[in-house]
């Protein structure tokens, strides 16, 4: 009769392993080591050091019904090696040889990643595997055996494939909790002839064949959208740094205003490189992801932290312009200072409190971090509510600009800040319809599914390259900066050329230098 498996069954077996790893041969005989078999836990009992010739005793393990009231014993061999672990005898304990093979063998692929190749396996993946290992088992009491020549009920590690006659071919639909496998697919196990199962030709394991189990087109789609995301960051860092060396280099552009381009922009190219880390080594690399180590926890929280930084300093964009037509008198020091707290250290703290609380939640600390989680709020709420605000200031901009300051009065408001303004109002429903769509979002496999993620794709990459050519290269201020240069390169032919716009340029640099100070 089969055992029954307590809660804290798959908990034991790696504490078990951990402890055991952790045991030592005896100080006295240390020099003596080649007499002693070492340590090993076999899946479910740890075995400690023992001398050669002699029968090591253990408790049956404490997750089975039988615990303390029985024993299991192992030879230590003269060569010091261990008693063959599938022929101990743990019937005392209440397993069957059968299951207590079985029970081994998961414990193995858990340890050696076989079946988390596709899937990372923690303690609650492994405690679920367990459980598919002990119902698939218990199938045997309850079905009737064929006819004639079969090959066994037999767990794989992922599905429970039932007694099959030689020769036929056994299908189930595919695991629905391994990522990628879409289970309205179906996987294969063929039985052979011989009434064994088919062992694949380079492992010699035997093998069920999930690879019907990928959609591949769906793959492809992926993958593709995957290198549109990288396209568009790898345009976006270039024009960022095109922009950001052009802002460095000439001293008329060093106002308050241009200042807040630069921090805007720098958060723009830290975020966007790290994104093509994020591709590059996360994504492109399942063997990362499985392994979820800390560096691409810290990496995600990172993106994280820029990316709430984008979009406060878009907000100080917009509270900028609404202090530069509101409040009259401010101090750009003091201004500068307020920016930073906000747009640097409030994106910090925020962060902060998101991985802190993240982190403290096992279900949503798998993967690298990169599943959706309802803790994501701490940083999207923040984010929206931003977007609100820059909207608010930007429409009193705007009602300003039009009613005390048109260009028609006798305080016209500078073109410079005018353009300013117009590529912010372009600039904020454009960082903000990526979170404006999210209730939008079709589910996978929807139609418009597809159109959805390339669009997606392209405004998300893209929006450092659009605050780029609105901030920077569309910038008259940069232009008329530009063209002491841009004379001294091309000579004579761009002389003609400028001349036409020269007293356009004088009145902007005079509306400039007045925004600037």
């Amino acid at each position: 009769m089969v055992a029954t498996l307590q809660q804290g069954q798959i908990a034991y077996q790696l504490k078990a392993s951990q402890r055991c790893s952790r045991l030592q041969t005896p100080q006295a005989t240390y020099e003596q080591e080649s007499a002693w078999c070492r340590e090993e836990f076999d899946g479910l009992v740890c075995w400690p050091p023992t001398s050669t010739g002699h029968t090591a005793t253990e408790p049956c393990p404490d997750f089975l019904q039988t615990a303390n009231l029985s024993s299991v014993s192992r030879i230590c061999g003269p060569d010091t090696s261990w008693e063959r672990s599938d022929t101990l005898n743990y019937t005392s304990c209440g397993l069957d040889v059968e299951y207590s093979t079985a029970l081994r063998q998961q414990y193995e692929q858990i340890q050696d990643h076989q079946v988390s190749s596709m899937s990372p396996v923690h303690s609650s993946d492994a405690q679920f595997l367990i459980e598919l290992l002990q119902e698939c088992h218990s199938r045997r009491n309850h079905v009737t055996l064929p006819e004639g020549l079969y090959c066994p009920l037999t767990f794989d590690g992922l599905s429970c494939w039932n007694y099959t006659v030689a020769g036929e071919t056994a299908i189930l639909p595919c695991p629905y909790f391994v990522a990628g496998f879409d289970p309205r697919r179906l996987a294969f196990r063929h039985c052979m002839e011989d009434g064994n199962w088919f062992r694949h030709p380079e492992s010699g394991l035997s093998w069920s064949n999930y690879t019907t189990c990928v959609d591949m087109e769906d793959l492809e789609f992926r993958q593709l959208v995957n290198s549109l995301y990288m396209a568009g960051y790898l345009i976006s860092v270039v024009a960022l740094c095109l922009s950001l060396t052009i802002f460095f280099s000439f001293r008329s552009l060093r106002c308050t205003r241009i200042s807040v381009h630069v921090q805007l922009f720098l958060s723009f190219a830290s975020n966007n490189i790290m994104w093509l880390i994020w591709y590059k080594y996360v994504i492109a690399d399942p063997t990362v992801v499985k392994e979820n180590g800390t560096w691409c926890q810290a990496l995600h929280v990172l993106l994280q932290y820029l990316m709430v930084a984008n979009y406060m300093w878009m907000f100080c964009e917009g509270l900028h312009l609404h202090l530069a037509l509101v409040v009259v008198f401010v101090k750009d020091r003091v201004v500068m200072r307020w920016f930073h707290a906000i747009g640097w250290g409030l994106s910090f703290i925020l962060t902060v409190i998101y991985a802190a609380v993240r982190g403290s939640r096992p279900e949503d600390s798998q993967r690298c971090w990169m599943e959706d989680s309802h803790t994501q709020w701490i940083l999207t709420a923040p984010v929206l509510i931003s977007m609100v605000a820059s909207t608010i200031f930007l429409v009193n901009v705007v009602h300003i600009l039009l009613t005390k300051l048109h260009s028609a009065s006798a305080n016209p408001a500078p073109l410079s800040m005018r353009k300013a303004v117009r590529a912010t109002l372009i600039l904020v429903p454009l960082f903000g319809i990526h979170h404006i769509l999210i209730p939008f979002r079709p589910e996978p496999g929807q139609p418009g599914e597809k159109l959805y993620q390339v669009f997606s794709a392209a405004v998300v990459s893209l929006q450092g390259f659009c605050v780029s050519c609105l901030f920077c290269f569309a910038n008259m201020d940069v232009h008329y900066a530009m063209l002491p240069l841009l004379k001294q390169l091309f000579g004579s032919g761009f002389r003609r050329e400028s001349a036409i716009t020269a007293q356009g340029a004088n009145t902007l640099t005079h509306s400039t230098r007045d925004l600037c100070v």
